[in-house]
């Protein structure tokens, strides 16, 4: 059997049934599907239902002959390309003749013969599939590039026409006697400002060299699209260029994209202010522009406490409250004399993330000094926001730093105004603060200060300091108060002042409250083993350290490895940390309640003072601030309130402890009002564990002391 590359289906039609019968049995032997109309009219019906991919048709039949028949079918679905092969007599050349013209690719004469009929059906099924291939090519090449938006064209330059693809019509909204056959046709169309541009393309390529351009066009519509644009010369033997191709893509969602990206790199979504980067890229082309004789005030302006907002009235007041701000910074800045004149970057109000914004001009703007104008941001500021029925009310910090005072360099002066910022809201904020030498000075002591600490711990530096809590109706130690400490090894002993807020600033300071904790854990467990007096110690946590997910572990931890019960311990806090986050507070005091651990409000009176979180919260313990205790004896109103908080106390079951009692007058005037927990210099200061053992030895604070 001869092997046939190819098989399909064969529609066989002749009124005859001898030759139907030779045909069908010659096309099966060879593995061909055949299928039999024994006239014109089931040619068609069997050609609608069964979609042969051949037909081999009579000419001479009765009723519909096969002239008929072809013609009926290059009028049905894909008929128009479906390959017949006529069957007729050897002399009838005419019959042959009108057969081509309604279609047919091929005869054959009778008598047939069979084996040359198989290899011209096997050519004519051949060439059949390879059109029904360049055809599915042609359509999804067109497809692909109406998906593409991409028409293609080219440019026969020694006839000076150009031939185009329907797409590339289709990019203008047109058709294709919208443009005469030469390239300078499209110019017209160009969008005005782009034209030379174009222009310069096509004089280029007409002299044979590629290009690649992007410009705008007006369809014939009147909407405004970005097209990008393509060309290659196409060579001759001798190297000379006969024509060249090109393609006309239109990619104006691509370049708006980009667009929308570049925008989100550069400004701030939420305000529309430039962002960080965009802002340093501005600030450096400010100091390009200015000469040493003019300056650039840099300011960084920081919401105080903004976290507020959000945690009470939600991110979408948050979100709104930021618009404001950014809203009256802009105006302030827009107010500024010869703004309307100035160059473009000479004023920029930017924000670089959270609740941070930078705010620079140049001293051209100012009118005054930049002291001034950053007090005038701040004015704008404090004006209160009104949202329906709720009013907020902001204050905010400032760092400033000039051009060139202080530095010449864009990523340095906001690094000053930053340092400038920082110190500001560790002091009084809502206020300005500009940079100086004493600030780097401070700040360089603070980088080697942090460095320093983090080698402390692993060097056993920090100690503890314990005071006394002394109960004055029997002179008994109550409890003591753990208090740390660093031995520097140059600087001496420091105090918690001078390294606590930037072991917070840095993290550091869960790690030294862990390290505090599992320390006086064990020291009470050694004191008490030795039958020393105090029947607790008392630890400060944090604000970090409390809402640290370690708090728990490392408080039970501690107790476990120092064999101590947890009656034994009390942990401070101050007001100001508990009320953060009153849910996750409420949970975290509740298991410490539940481990048996004693609980006390720290400097009570100045935060919240709030009866609401008293009665919530499960306190043991208030302790009164040094601050009322230190002018008690002659201010009313530290007296009032301090009767006021004992009166409280007593009223909710809660002890007191009256801290920073340093004379036997205050004393006294504690005592008249009910209090009996004292600590303070009048009884001894903090000492070390083992000094401190010596001072219980000796039997402890006795009246005759003070």
């Amino acid at each position: 059997m001869t092997p046939f590359l190819a098989r399909g289906r064969i529609l066989v039609v002749d009124d005859d049934a001898a030759t139907r019968s030779n045909a069908l049995a010659a096309l099966r032997a060879v593995g061909f599907v055949s299928i039999e109309a024994c006239a014109g009219s089931e040619a068609l019906e069997k050609y609608a239902s069964q979609q042969p991919d051949i037909v081999l048709l009579d000419l001479l039949m009765p009723r519909l002959e096969g002239f008929e028949v072809a013609r009926r079918l290059h009028c049905l679905p894909r008929g128009q390309r479906i390959p017949i092969i006529i069957m007729t007599g050897p002399e009838d050349s005419d019959a042959i003749e009108r057969a081509y013209q309604v279609g047919a690719i091929d005869f054959v004469a009778k008598p047939i013969n069979w084996m040359v009929l198989r290899h011209r059906i096997q050519h004519a099924l051949r060439s059949a599939r390879t059109l029904d291939e360049l055809v599915r090519s042609e359509t999804n090449l067109a497809n692909a590039q109406r998906i593409a938006h991409l028409g293609s064209w080219e440019w026969h330059l020694r006839e000076a026409y150009v031939q185009r693809s329907e797409q590339f019509f289709a990019l203008f909204g047109e058709g294709p006697q919208a443009f005469p056959p030469v390239m300078e046709a499209v110019l017209e169309r160009v969008f005005p400002q782009d034209r030379d541009l174009v222009r310069e393309a096509y004089t280029a390529a007409s002299k044979g060299r590629a290009f690649r351009i992007q410009y705008r066009i007006v369809r014939n519509d009147g909407a405004l699209r970005t097209v990008f644009e393509q060309a290659e010369p196409v060579r001759n033997a001798d190297g000379s260029v006969q024509r060249l191709q090109g393609t006309t893509q239109d990619v104006t969602e691509r370049v708006d994209a980009e667009k929308r990206i570049r925008y989100l790199a550069y400004y701030d979504s939420l305000t529309g202010l430039p962002g960080r980067q965009f802002c340093r890229d501005l600030l450096k082309r400010a100091i390009r522009r200015a000469s040493t004789e003019r300056s650039i005030a840099v300011m960084v302006l920081d919401l105080d406490r903004f976290g507020r907002i959000n945690e009470s009235l939600g991110q979408g007041v948050g979100d709104q409250v930021l618009q404001v701000v950014a809203q009256r910074l802009e105006k302030t800045v827009a107010a500024l004399p010869g703004h309307a004149d100035s160059a473009p970057g000479a004023a920029v109000v930017a924000r670089i993330g959270g609740d941070q914004f930078v705010v620079f001009v140049e001293n051209a703007l100012v009118g005054d000094s930049p002291e001034a104008l950053a007090l005038r941001l701040l004015e704008a500021v404090r004006e209160p926001i009104l949202f329906e029925d709720i009013q907020v009310a902001l204050r905010a910090s400032i760092g400033l730093a000039v051009y060139p005072a202080h530095t010449d360099d864009a990523d340095t002066l906001l690094k000053f105004a930053d340092m400038a910022l920082s110190e500001s809201k560790r002091g009084q904020r809502n206020s300005v603060r500009s940079f100086s030498d004493e600030l780097r000075t401070a700040a360089d002591l603070r980088v080697q200060l942090e460095s320093e600490m983090r080698a402390a711990l692993e060097r056993g530096e920090f100690e503890l300091f314990y005071q006394p809590v002394v109960r004055i109706s029997d002179h008994k130690i109550d409890a003591v108060e753990a208090l740390v400490r660093w031995r520097h090894p140059k600087r001496g002993l420091l105090g918690p002042g001078e390294f606590i807020p930037l072991a917070e600033e840095c993290g550091l300071i869960v790690e030294i409250g862990e390290w505090g904790l599992r320390q006086a854990c064990k020291q009470m467990a050694e004191w008490m083993r030795k039958a020393y007096p105090p029947a607790a110690v008392a630890v400060n946590i944090s604000g970090i350290s409390f809402r640290h997910v370690r708090l728990l572990s490392a408080v039970q931890q501690a107790l476990t490895d120092a064999g101590l019960a947890p009656e034994r311990l009390e942990l401070e806090m101050t007001e100001s940390v508990l009320m953060h986050d009153a849910e996750m507070t409420q949970g975290i005091l509740s298991v410490l309640q539940r481990m048996g651990v004693r609980l006390m409000v720290d400097d009570f009176g100045t935060g919240y003072s709030s009866l609401a979180y008293l009665k919530r919260f499960p306190i043991d313990v208030l302790k009164i601030d040094r601050s009322f205790v230190k002018d008690l004896v002659y201010d009313n109103s530290d007296a009032a309130i301090t009767s006021a908080v004992l009166a409280m106390a007593q009223e909710l079951g809660l002890g007191v402890i009256a801290e920073g009692v340093e004379n036997e007058a205050q004393l006294l005037a504690l005592a008249s009002r009910g209090c009996d927990l004292m600590q303070g210099f009048y009884f001894t200061k903090p000492l070390p564990a083992d000094e401190l053992a010596v001072w219980f030895e000796g039997g402890g604070w006795h009246p005759l002391d003070g």
